[in-house]
């Protein structure tokens, strides 16, 4: 029996061990196989990656389908539009097809490796299994070897637990076998989907190395349309700020020197004094030269100070409506440079009116200068020499003619500065008639249409046809058809190139429907033909070209730079226009530069490249462009949903909106025209006033001896008002002359290249003008009242 037992015990040892072994095995099996799958596990990551690229470019694919529906309905659009668009979008369905390939290929390697952890979890179990049957044989080893001479009953019990722990281990060896059949598979079907997901990578690398690389471009910030627009804005004041300081200076000058003159002439009899004592030049003019240095000065701290917070906020909020422009916090900054510039300019006129007054008075010797001057001699003016014309002027009259002859100076002074005051007036009214000429010469006098359609470039004749049947069909009349190209033209006098709208009409007589083309200046009318080439008056003149002369066409590349050589052709007419830079082509003349666009001797046209020729025979050019006046029968909302639902049409502008647009943006312009008038007014007002104020001081003795004399109160005033009178007139009167020619200086240097300023100034503007001098003139003379009331007789 202990033989047996022993036995027994020895095959139940060799079959634990044979378990361990075949156990061993498996586990050797499961480990041969990891690296296939960790390498399943690795590639799942990949998998992920790829499937969320997938969906970006899906999202991104609805992103751009969504934007581009947006911006031809004017609105969200559904998502059954949407889906609706994205359904025809061969790109969309593959990307869609290729997220769904690789989700399936996803769930394969994980189910391998799910696989390959439920065979580890299994072999791992029969291990415990074994290792529990290996401790239970031990134990009852142990026992049987102490027990088994005591009592057959406990070996009988032993025989009794290896008959339990064989069972077991048929157990557990069953279990072996289950699990390694199910390894083999699951590892046959992982090989499978990794082949299939590595055919897959090679797939979809071979389709990312098949995509071209993209265009890059680098634009700087003049690409930038809203910077463009804002620095050429910011250009306009800065000519508008190169043009009237001068002319503020200028009458500024007068001023200084009618003050500083009148204060030396009033000392006198004291610079000769000092001079008899013997204070020398330097020291004498020094005293008036400290006293215009601080007046000059401290003017000039206070409008820089009070000016550079004010002006720059007027100007910021005004800008504020059509650009986003941050304002400044109070104080703003001010550029040290530009104000000891501005307040050294200021402050040197004073002195050097003042100096010039002082030494011209130095010049004569004491003796002279401590005698009042002598009244200058009278002389008979011209007038005088018409003697049936002076006997019928009263006496008063004649003073006052006598008078206004007689002190050359003061006259020329007087005239001088009131001119000066009404040309900046009416160059402030002129600009602004100037910029608002704009919107009521071009639209209606120049260009006739309220609506503009376009369609893109994939459109063909029927697609235009289609969109010109529904037109007729709301009521629109004057359909004009043409093309429009974006190009850059430039000419022998011209540095660069300029950006351009070629418009070249289908029917070069029936454009006349859209724009009438006209001369400025004589106001005939032009007969646009189809072998002619017009220019409107700006840009021919930015160009340097007239007519006869020759100008080059080119096209552009995506970010708006001239290419190619460019075609040539002659301009055959200037025109009238106020808005942008436009070049009308007649299909014979664009059909000689390019003969590629001739189709024939009658529908002789262009394509979209002024540099690409296309084949002689090809179709009839398609006129993308429609222009035509709106029905009343509908409104604009609903020829846009219209449109919307023709193949090709693209685009939609109506008239009243760009007029909106453009009131909008000279409304800011308008402002600063406005701060413009008060300023030169404000002037006009000081220096009449000044003027004035010196006139009577001049006269304090003559007046005072016509009161001697028995002059009544009204009479004085009218005998030294009436010169005032007829000088501001004769000043007003200059002015609108000298005026008319700076208004017309002004507006060519505020204009920026893509409008043309009016170059009409309204009758009103000149009536504002001489009636606003007229105004200020007789306020003066109402305030100067009472200081001829206050001469005394004793001045006499």
């Amino acid at each position: 029996q202990r033989e047996s037992a022993q036995s027994r015990l020895s095959a139940a040892e060799q079959q634990i061990a044979d378990g361990q072994a075949q156990l061993d095995a498996q586990v050797a099996q499961l480990d041969a196989s990891a690296e296939a799958a960790e390498q399943a596990r690795a590639g799942i990551p990949a998998l992920t990656e790829g499937i969320a690229q997938a969906d970006a470019g899906i999202a991104q694919a609805r992103e751009q389908a969504t934007a581009a529906l947006a911006a031809q309905l004017g609105q969200q659009p559904t998502d059954e539009q949407v889906e609706a668009l994205l359904a025809g979008n061969a790109d969309y369905r593959q990307a869609l097809a290729t997220r769904s390939a690789l989700a399936d290929q996803l769930a394969q390697a994980q189910a391998a490796v799910d696989a390959y952890d439920q065979g580890r979890a299994a072999a791992a179990a029969a291990q415990d299994k074994l290792d529990a049957s290996t401790r239970e044989l031990a134990t009852q080893q142990a026992a049987a070897q102490k027990k088994l001479a005591a009592a057959q009953a406990r070996l009988d019990a032993a025989q009794g637990r290896l008959s339990s722990s064989r069972a077991q281990l048929d157990a557990g060896w069953a279990d072996y076998q289950t699990g390694k059949a199910e390894y083999d598979r699951q590892r046959a079907e992982a090989d499978e989907r990794f082949a299939d997901a590595e055919h897959d990578l090679d797939a979809a690398q071979d389709e990312i190395d098949s995509i071209e690389l993209p265009d890059i471009y680098l634009l700087d910030r003049t690409q930038s349309e809203g910077a463009a627009t804002y620095h050429a804005d910011a250009g306009r004041i800065d000519r508008i700020a190169d043009v009237f300081p001068a002319m503020f200076f200028l009458v500024a000058a007068l001023v200084a020197l009618t003050t500083m003159t009148r204060m030396v002439e009033d000392d006198r009899i004291q610079i000769g004094t000092y001079k008899a004592l013997g204070y020398g030049t330097a020291t004498i003019a020094s005293k008036y030269l400290a006293y215009a240095a601080i007046a000059g000065t401290a003017g000039a701290a206070v409008g820089t100070l009070v000016l550079t917070q004010v002006l720059p906020y007027i100007i910021t909020n005004s800008y504020a409506i059509i650009y986003a422009t941050p304002l400044l916090p109070f104080p703003m900054p001010i550029d040290p440079v530009i104000a000891l510039a501005s307040g050294g300019l200021g402050v040197g006129v004073t002195l050097l009116a003042t100096w010039g007054a002082v030494v011209s008075s130095l010049r004569a010797t004491p003796a002279e200068l401590m005698l009042p001057r002598a009244p200058k001699a009278g002389k008979r003016i011209l007038l005088e020499r018409a003697g049936g014309l002076w006997r019928r002027v009263s006496f008063s009259w004649k003073v006052t003619l006598r008078n206004l002859f007689r002190y050359k100076r003061r006259f020329a002074m007087t005239v001088i500065g009131i001119a000066g005051c009404t040309a900046l007036l009416l160059v402030g009214f002129g600009l602004h008639d100037a910029i608002w000429d704009i919107i009521d010469r071009q639209f209606g006098p120049v260009i006739h249409y309220d609506t503009t359609v376009g369609l893109d470039e994939s459109s063909t004749t029927a697609d235009v046809d289609a969109v010109v049947d529904y037109l007729e069909g709301t009521g629109a009349t004057n359909i004009v058809r043409a093309r429009q190209e974006n190009m850059q033209a430039g000419s022998d006098s011209y540095t660069g190139s300029l950006r351009v709208a070629v418009l070249i009409p289908q029917d070069a007589a029936g454009f006349a429907d859209a724009v009438t083309f006209k001369d400025r200046v004589s106001q005939e009318r032009l007969s646009f033909g189809a072998d002619d080439v017009y220019l409107p008056e700006k840009t021919a003149s930015l160009l340097g070209v007239g007519v006869g002369d020759s100008i080059r066409l080119y096209d552009q590349d995506a970010i708006g730079n001239a290419v190619g050589e460019g075609c040539a052709l002659t301009v055959t007419g200037v025109v009238e226009n106020y808005v942008g830079n436009l070049v009308y082509v007649g299909r014979d003349a664009w059909a000689d530069v390019n003969e590629g666009d001739a189709v024939d001797a009658s529908t002789t046209t262009t394509d979209a490249s002024a540099s690409d020729a296309i084949d002689a025979s090809a179709a009839e050019p398609v006129f993308s462009t429609l222009f035509f006046a709106r029905g009343d029968q509908v409104s604009k909302q609903a020829l846009s949903r219209g449109l919307h639902d023709l193949r090709g049409a693209s685009t939609v502008t109506f008239t009243d909106e760009t007029i909106d647009t453009y009131r909008t943006m000279l409304g800011v312009v308008n402002l600063i025209v406005v701060v413009l008038i008060v300023s030169a007014a404000a002037l006009a007002f000081i220096v009449l006033y000044n003027l004035t104020n010196i006139n009577i001081d001049e006269r304090i003795r003559e007046i005072a001896s016509l009161r001697v004399l028995g002059f009544t109160r009204r009479e004085v005033h009218t005998y030294v008002f009436r010169e005032i009178a007829l000088l501001a007139v004769i000043g007003d009167a200059l002015g609108m002359v000298a005026g008319t020619y700076l208004a017309r200086f002004v507006v060519v240097t505020a204009e920026v290249d893509y409008v043309m300023f009016g170059r009409v100034i309204h009758l009103t503007s000149y009536l504002y003008s001489f009636g606003l001098t007229l105004v200020f003139a007789a306020l003066v003379l109402v305030m100067m009242r009472r200081k001829l009331d206050r001469v005394s007789m004793v001045e006499s």
